[in-house]
């Protein structure tokens, strides 16, 4: 092969194809970028949603069936609708009576299960190998109906809230990690108290989805004996603000420099050893940027270890406060739940159960999304970078909604159901 204009031949051709590979750029990828879509979205919404829904229901219906409900329910989370609206407006698909029907034959043991399966399956392949924090907390959706059964309801009565006492109880783990947030337990009580039962259950969940615990913060609601006793003698690392009396802000509130003491926290019932813990007050100086206060901040937080130098060594004293922060983020998935729940009437605990687990899974699909398709290499710690401008959670809503409308059919006509009126002609209105 003669040389070409550039003075090479196959040989110099061969050195620059081994120059280009080995020195190609870290960014450059060479497969075809496959963009996101509403297709996508959608089907990626079916993989865990039509599975749950067979497991969920006690009588098996055809897959059909299951799919056109599967999409009206989506619909409606997108859309913050009851299903009857998506249905009204839809040309394709099952009845609207007839999905309600589906729907009624949800079971609360068989939908809790499934959506503990389907939270564990989506969550595993993005759980770290190295511990990390999680996050626990009650959230209450209010209820204005009346109880199924008057002896034993289905709700708790709680502060009002919206116009309401009642509200469904349920709890949620979620897992912390630097630019990221998955939600991978829930679970409905149908009673307030047993939290120590709670947390363990919530604990075993995330673990048999293969999440490794590192630290655990709690709200104020869980500081109490039995909880703690049993979170220490399990070996945990927890952080928790303290519910402090009058006579306790005088005897910590004092001095200008973060501290530590130590704090025993009585058992409720006779005999039993009082449960030493470790006590951090952080003091922090407020400089008028909120509510334009000013002066020093103090800040108690309980922290418990399995021995009183894990506690110290896992959270140092001058990070208990920015390390407790990670767990407003769990607030933010409250907010956002309200935005992919379904509307609903049904005074079922499974329905209701189902629509909230549907929200946060639609919010783990979201995160999961973003990872793959907005995020970006970048140097420091974690290694990339989330672009949270390149899809929000009100675009993927919109997505999903666009595409189960293109799969459904919309109604974009209407027909009048009779004759004119006649007195609307003696008015002078002619028709159309």
């Amino acid at each position: 092969m003669y040389p070409n204009a550039r003075g090479g031949g196959r040989e110099a051709a061969a050195k620059r194809v081994r120059l280009r590979e080995k020195y190609s750029s870290a960014h450059r990828d060479r497969r075809r970028r496959r963009p996101l879509t509403d297709r996508g979205v959608r089907r990626q919404a079916h993989l865990w949603f039509r599975p749950l829904l067979a497991s969920a229901l006690a009588h098996p219906f055809s897959p059909r069936v299951r799919r056109d409900v599967a999409d009206l329910v989506l619909r409606a989370a997108a859309q913050r609708l009851s299903v009857t609206r998506p249905r009204a407006h839809s040309r394709r698909g099952t009845s609207d009576r007839h999905a309600r029907r589906i729907l009624e034959h949800l079971d609360l043991g068989r939908t809790q299960r499934a959506l503990t399966r389907a939270l564990r399956l989506q969550a595993q392949p993005y759980t770290p190998r190295h511990p990390v924090d999680v996050a626990i907390d009650f959230h209450d959706v209010p209820y204005y109906g009346e109880a199924i059964d008057p002896d034993h309801p289905q709700f708790v009565k709680t502060q009002e809230s919206r116009g309401t006492h009642r509200a469904y109880h349920c709890a949620t783990l979620d897992l912390l990690q630097p630019n990221f947030r998955l939600t991978v337990a829930l679970r409905y009580l149908c009673e307030r108290g047993h939290r120590q039962r709670t947390v363990a259950r919530l604990l075993s969940d995330a673990r048999k989805a293969g999440v490794q615990i590192r630290r655990i913060y709690l709200d104020r609601e869980f500081y109490e004996y039995d909880t703690l006793s049993w979170l220490k003698s399990e070996g945990y690392t927890v952080i928790t603000p303290m519910r402090l009396g009058s006579t306790q802000r005088k005897r910590w509130e004092r001095g200008q420099c973060s501290y530590v003491t130590e704090h025993a926290l009585r058992s409720p019932r006779r005999g039993e050893p009082p449960l030493v813990l470790r006590v951090h007050v952080v003091v922090r100086y407020q400089m008028g940027r909120k509510w334009n206060r000013r002066g020093a901040q103090y800040l108690v937080y309980e922290v418990l270890g399995h021995m009183a130098g894990d506690a110290l060594r896992e959270v140092p004293l001058h990070s208990t406060h920015a390390l407790y922060r990670k767990r407003f983020g769990i607030e933010t998935s409250y907010r956002l739940l309200g935005q992919a729940r379904s509307i609903t009437t049904s005074r079922s605990p499974a329905v209701r159960l189902l629509y909230v687990g549907i929200s946060l899974l639609l919010q783990n699909e979201w995160v999961i999304l973003k990872l793959q398709y907005a995020s970006e290499g970048r140097q420091g710690p974690t290694g990339f970078v989330v672009r949270g401008e390149l899809l929000r959670f009100a675009t993927l809503l919109e997505w999903l909604s666009n595409a189960v409308v293109r799969k459904l059919g919309s109604v974009r006509e209407l027909y009048r159901p009779g004759p004119f009126p006649h007195r609307l002609r003696a008015m002078g209105i002619a028709p159309m």
